[in-house]
């Protein structure tokens, strides 16, 4: 039986705006927030270094430096362990809609009440293998701390209808 996906590459109904990739805007947290406060809806996406395993999250809420905690049922966390295996893919939604997101000037982009993923001093780590208990996402895979070949930061826009 064919796989049926409701959208394709054609019909969906958003727009991916690239508004921060670390290696083209500065790999620094003031220039992620330059460049990615109050714009809304957004997806991280990470290259993890030395693998082939990518990693981000979904913040369906907007990212900014109020050094707030952001309460969504709706945000997630992902792991693709193998870039080139999407059967490997593991998704995970957050579980504690207190602090879903951490909107911090010093530390972005955060993810979950126990930082279950973040950013900070040239290093992403996640929190979420480790302080399970704590954690406001189920475990997808993610190493610790790790390095990034790149991070990239799409603006999720719904794409005007022609009539």
């Amino acid at each position: 039986m064919k796989n049926q996906f409701h959208y394709n590459e054609k019909n969906i109904p958003y727009n991916f705006n690239l508004i921060y990739r670390a290696s083209r805007d500065c790999n620094t947290v003031a220039a992620f927030h330059t460049k990615c406060d109050n714009k809304g809806v957004t997806i991280v996406i990470v290259k993890i270094t030395n693998s082939e395993q990518i990693v981000g999250g979904y913040n369906p809420l907007y990212w900014d430096s109020r050094n707030a905690w952001e309460s969504t049922y709706d945000s997630l966390l992902f792991s693709f362990i193998d870039k080139n295996d999407l059967q490997n893919a593991k998704v995970s939604y957050s579980n504690d809609n207190q602090y879903s997101i951490r909107n911090c000037p010093s530390v972005s982009p955060a993810f979950g009440g126990s930082i279950d993923l973040f950013f900070n001093n040239n290093e992403w780590c996640s929190n979420s293998i480790q302080n399970s208990s704590v954690s406001s996402y189920p475990e997808v895979g993610m190493p610790a701390r790790f390095k990034a070949d790149d991070f990239e930061v799409f603006q999720i826009v719904l794409k005007n209808k022609k009539k």
